[in-house]
């Protein structure tokens, strides 16, 4: 089954996979292609399909940006750095897991090469094993505050250590990771069984609130315009509100 080929704007698409909602994007800049995570295919085969939609080649791409090292989101990195060139960027504490130093071994790696990259086992599969199947290595590590492409970097740590958003200035144009969740165009705070650091994460949405945007293109559902309104519910929200069961 292939992943679904979403127009967000003249310049961005969301890569989605329906099984579990994952989004990541494919986005043209002045520079070149960039993509904003890079799928839950190892092979790299839903960014490359999305590619050839939009009649683009590998050869196009310039950059990896990836918001944290879970597999629903960087699975394909590997394979789409291979055909690219293209350099990969992640933060300091998700390199060691993008380049698998952090792999599980014995039953716990044999666990994981069984689960199917399909759904939320695609999930299952990254945290059994300990690192993405197929490892990278990252060309940049960025911090809070660097500019790569034209996409300023956002530490959001809370759903893992290392997790950045980025935040395309130009475009104004949000790319959350799973630091933010937007669900029928409206924001949420992201689901609490994966969410292990809530303080850390409340703090990011906080930072992220501050910025000034008007497209959240997140981790997961749908991207989608900016509600100012909605927007100001939901940074009262944040200061007040006790974590939902449910996110």
């Amino acid at each position: 089954m292939k992943p679904e080929i979403l127009r967000v704007t003249d310049t961005i698409t969301c890569v989605r996979r329906p099984s579990y909602f994952t989004c990541s994007y494919v986005m043209r800049t002045g520079d070149g292609v960039v993509l904003v995570d890079a799928g839950m295919k190892s092979d790299g085969s839903d960014v490359l399909f999305a590619l050839e939609s939009l009649g683009l080649a590998p050869a196009d791409v310039r950059a990896i940006l990836v918001t944290h090292w879970h597999n629903d989101h960087a699975a394909g990195a590997g394979a789409l750095a291979e055909a690219s060139g293209a350099r990969v960027a992640c933060t300091a504490p998700e390199a060691p897991y993008l380049r698998r130093d952090t792999a599980s071994g014995g039953v716990l790696g044999w666990l994981s090469d069984a689960v199917p990259e399909v759904g939320p086992f695609v999930l299952a599969k990254g945290l059994l094993g300990g690192a993405p199947m197929r490892a990278v290595a990252p060309t940049d590590v960025v911090a809070d505050g660097d500019t790569i492409f034209g996409f300023r970097v956002i530490a959001t740590p809370g759903h893992t250590e290392g997790h950045a958003a980025y935040l395309h200035e130009a475009e104004g144009a949000l790319f959350a990771g799973d630091a933010l969740a937007m669900i029928d165009g409206k924001l949420r705070f992201m689901a609490r069984a994966v969410t292990p650091d809530l303080d850390a994460a409340r703090t990011s949405m906080v930072q992220l609130m501050d910025r000034s945007f008007d497209l959240v293109c997140p981790g997961h559902r749908e991207p989608g315009p900016l509600d100012r309104e909605d927007a100001k519910r939901f940074s009262e929200l944040l200061a007040t509100r006790e974590w939902p069961a449910l996110g």
